[in-house]
């Protein structure tokens, strides 16, 4: 799904969290409405469905052979009128049979209602739904016929569903008024409650990409401000990164600016020699100026890497840093030799594990080595050690002219040149390269005198 499917209106969204309830209540009242009016509907039409019925009883004698019904045919047309449904009855005996009335008369079901001294059911007459009331003559008032007499009147349902349907559109009426007005309510609400949101958003278009200004909160909502504290934690870290990329892109390109100045006047050197004899040497320092400009270009990419911006990107591993050390040291053994420096190795038996980049750990003891072999005067030792206790670490200790106690802050700054030979022949990024990685380790880096201010010890430690 794109990001345009994926996306959705939060107004909409809550308009219909809001509207949705009062919609399905809204429902839910007027089913509930039109039970209650077709019941009380049926309750008046019944009470006058059984007074007719009792109207009718009236008219029931007794006579010598059972009961007999003394209805006009003008007093059955006037019982039988009415402007909105029809009526239907029927008067039968138990001796008898029909006395009078319609003789296809629904019988009463079981499960016919009580009202009163009567039963009232629903039925079917002439492909009509009506509701009819049955009353005993057998019992009560009326037993004297001879015979059990029942009298059942019957009426179309017309007057009910209208009244029915008056009342719900009564009771419902005002109420879809109501909601209605509540929409309205609700939708000026929820616009009026998301504008801060707009203002926020006008706010972060406001910035500009070179000045990342916070976004102010004095008029944010309680409930947004936790996205504007994200915002401004984001705004804070994108303009930190900025300011670091600026200042890595200026420190690299000062730096870089030596190393090709000098390459450019060997090569306008080296044009202007005729003898082979003469363009040696020069060919010598290009070849000096070049791996000291890959160098430093190395480096700096190795101290990019180690960015707080870039260190979230690291793929950790499980590694064991004592045989991570050993490869790394093996290296360095023939330029240690070449200066008689004896490169040695101590670690445990057992493997110093620890998570972190192989490569960047690599490239800190690589660093470490070369600062140790490079201000050493020769003749002496290098020692690298792996220890696992109290947490795991590696110690390259050397016993050369040592750091000087006022130099040891500065020794991890950036460009920084500790002039320990009397040669000024490094980038000066070597230790701040190998804080960085330290650092994106969760780890950190010491210094130590070996012997009495002499020799110095690098000690690179790490979580476990």
């Amino acid at each position: 799904m794109s990001a345009a499917g994926a996306a959705f209106s939060l107004r909409r969204r809550l308009l219909w969290l809001l509207l949705a309830p009062s919609l399905v209540l809204f429902g839910l009242s007027a089913a509930a409405s039109y039970v209650f009016a077709l019941h009380y509907a049926n309750s008046v039409y019944d009470d006058w469905l059984y007074d007719s019925a009792n109207s009718l009883a009236l008219e029931v004698q007794r006579s010598p052979s059972g009961a007999t019904l003394d209805f006009s045919e003008s007093a059955k047309r006037l019982f039988e009128w009415d402007a909105a449904d029809r009526t239907y009855f029927t008067v039968s005996g138990s001796v008898s049979g029909v006395i009078g009335g319609r003789k296809d008369f629904p019988p009463m079901p079981a499960s016919a209602e009580p009202l009163r001294s009567a039963r009232v059911y629903d039925a079917r007459i002439d492909n009509h739904n009506v509701r009819a009331v049955a009353l005993d003559l057998g019992r009560g008032e009326h037993a004297d016929y001879g015979e059990s007499v029942i009298v059942q009147v019957a009426e179309t349902t017309k007057k009910r569903s209208a009244l029915a349907r008056e009342v719900l559109i009564g009771t419902l009426l005002p109420q879809a008024v109501l909601i209605a007005v509540a929409g309205l309510l609700i939708w000026l609400g929820v616009r009026r409650g998301l504008e801060p949101l707009n203002r926020i958003a006008h706010r972060i278009g406001e910035r500009s990409s070179l000045r990342l200004q916070p976004i102010a909160n004095d008029d944010v909502p309680l409930e947004v401000q936790p996205l504007t504290h994200a915002l401004n934690d984001l705004l804070h870290r994108l303009e930190a990164a900025l300011i670091s990329q600026r200042r890595f892109i200026a420190d690299a390109a000062h730096q870089l600016r030596t190393p090709l100045t000098a390459l450019k006047l060997h090569i306008e050197q080296a044009s202007h020699e005729t003898t082979l004899e003469a363009i040696q040497p020069v060919l010598e320092q290009l070849r000096i100026s070049t791996e000291r400009a890959a160098r430093l270009s190395n480096q700096l990419l190795s101290l990019a890497r180690t960015e707080p911006e870039a260190a979230d990107a690291l793929a950790f591993e499980n590694l064991d840093l004592s045989e991570l050390a050993r490869e790394a040291g093996a290296e360095w053994v023939p330029r240690a030799l070449a200066k008689h420096i004896e490169l040695s190795f101590t670690a445990d038996a057992e493997p110093v594990r620890v998570r972190g980049d192989a490569t960047l750990l690599r490239e800190a003891i690589n660093n470490l080595l070369d600062n140790a072999v490079k201000y050493h005067p020769g003749g002496g030792a290098i020692n690298i050690s792996v220890q696992s206790q109290p947490s795991p670490a590696i110690e390259i200790s050397d016993d050369g002219p040592g750091v000087p106690a006022e130099l040891r802050d500065k020794v991890f700054t950036r460009f920084h040149r500790g002039d320990r030979s009397g040669e000024v022949q490094g980038s000066g990024l070597g230790l701040a390269i190998v804080q960085g990685i330290a650092q994106a380790h969760g780890g950190r880096v010491s210094l130590r005198d070996v012997i009495d201010n002499h020799g110095v010890a690098v000690r690179l430690q790490l979580p476990g």
